[in-house]
């Protein structure tokens, strides 16, 4: 069963000068807050992997298949350890990072994201289009922030020039979080490419932004010099879709072996899903029901 948590959020799909250029516009303030009570986050924690939660929305929004998704890995060897996010095509998302209850000093005002990450890794990027093999993109971290990480990404492996502003602000509690991505579209001329370039720094405070104005307010102060059309406006919202189905296939793959070692040394077993907390023990008779399985070759569990 999946599980949604909150009411939703909504996102912008945009089209800017005319054709040249597409935008996304999110924002994720419920998203983020839900994130940071399931796994108890710090600030910086809740900072960054609210960040990485709004732009894993926005890309799972750009695919096109209904059961494709997008995973995002990274470990820049920080504080934090690694963070993990998957989208959906319905711009739903999940998450966790390794270290949720670390937390690193202020960088004067501002929470030091970059210092919870690091720097010294890699994003990831994982597509699952329904393919025989997952298109997998990697590019070396830029400072951390998960903005530029993100900007670097698009340019370099996807070759399509973005713009990425992401932030959240958290104090007991998420007050604001969101997401900007602009993207110039093959053959946009170089008035529109000098346009979104001259007009940067008015969108790298979109927390601030939506706190201020909220979603059609920033759509309004931020990008009508721009143009926008906007194509639609799509629900968003932190959901989980594990299962006690999913995790007796998980165990089946452990092997026969194993589970068998599980059931005599400690006469049962419990699963716990990293994105959304939740602990499912299996009994002694369904650990023998499940090698029973294996036995008779049961191979659509294991696979399906």
């Amino acid at each position: 069963m999946q599980k949604d948590y909150l009411r939703l959020n909504n996102m912008y799909r945009l089209t800017l000068l005319g054709g040249e250029a597409r935008a996304f516009l999110l924002e994720s303030t419920q998203m983020v807050e839900q994130a940071r009570r399931i796994h108890s986050l710090s600030k910086t924690a809740t900072a960054a992997l609210g960040r990485t939660l709004s732009v894993t929305s926005i890309m799972g929004a750009m695919l096109k298949g209904e059961k494709e998704s997008v995973t995002c890995r990274i470990d820049g060897k920080g504080p934090g350890g690694l963070i993990m996010t998957v989208g959906k095509s319905d711009a739903s998302v999940k998450g966790f990072v390794a270290h949720p209850f670390e937390d690193v000093p202020r960088r004067g005002e501002k929470l030091d994201v970059g210092a919870y990450v690091g720097k010294e890794g890699m994003l990831t990027v994982i597509k699952d289009l329904n393919m025989r093999e997952p298109y997998v993109g990697q590019t070396p971290l830029v400072s951390g922030e998960i903005g530029e990480d993100f900007a670097l990404y698009f340019t370099s492996s996807e070759q399509t020039p973005s713009l990425v502003s992401v932030g959240v602000l958290v104090a007991e509690k998420v007050l604001s979080a969101g997401a900007l991505v602009i993207q110039m579209l093959p053959g946009a001329s170089s008035a529109a490419i000098a346009s979104v370039e001259n007009s940067a720094g008015m969108f790298m405070d979109i927390s601030k932004s939506l706190l201020k104005d909220g979603l059609d307010g920033t759509l309004e102060q931020l990008l009508s010099h721009l143009e926008p059309e906007v194509l639609d406006k799509l629900p968003v919202r932190y959901r989980c879709d594990c299962s006690k189905e999913r995790m007796e296939r998980a165990l089946m793959l452990l092997g026969e072996k194993e589970l068998t070692d599980l059931l005599n040394e400690r006469h049962g077993a419990e699963m716990h899903c990293n994105f959304c907390n939740t602990k499912r023990t299996f009994s002694e008779s369904e650990l023998i029901r499940l090698i029973d399985k294996i036995k008779n070759g049961d191979n659509e569990q294991r696979t399906s």
